[in-house]
């Protein structure tokens, strides 16, 4: 083998390996980053009525399937959060960003409610961002007529 021919093979060898390690395919990625979370999510109250919320908030994008869940656990004792809220959403791959949204329905008027937020691909995967706990309290069942 010549010294040109040695050279090239090097040369290639080298960016095979050097792109493998770069370069990780989603699923492996999805896999690194579905450890325990590690990352802090930031919910937001979009709405609220008397038995209805909406809660968001936006993460890195997590990677994984594209199928993933938002899920906010919630309850009136902020040490037993025993309900859930589940949604579906879909990410995109070529975003860097993730928002998610869950409408939380059947809350009770004029009530206290505490919460946290997490999200996990289809396959149940979490992934790595949650929120701490947080509240947020209904409008009362006569909030509408007190505008009259």
């Amino acid at each position: 083998m010549t010294t040109a021919k040695l050279r090239l093979l090097t040369i290639a060898l080298i960016v095979t390996v050097m792109g493998s390690l770069l370069v990780r395919p989603r699923s492996a990625y999805a896999r690194h980053n579905s450890g325990a979370p590690q990352d802090k999510a930031s919910p937001t109250i979009e709405s609220v009525s008397d038995t209805l919320a909406f809660i968001s908030w936006t993460t890195p994008n997590p990677g994984g399937t594209i199928l993933h869940y938002a899920i906010v656990h919630y309850g009136k004792d902020p040490n037993h959060l025993e309900f859930t809220a589940k949604s579906p959403t879909r990410i995109n791959p070529s975003h860097t960003e993730m928002v998610f949204r869950v409408r939380m329905d059947g809350l009770e008027p004029g009530t206290t409610y505490y919460y946290k937020v997490t999200s996990e691909q289809a396959t149940g995967i979490p992934d790595r961002v949650t929120s701490g706990v947080n509240k947020f309290t209904t409008c009362s069942t006569n909030w509408m007529s007190a505008s009259k």
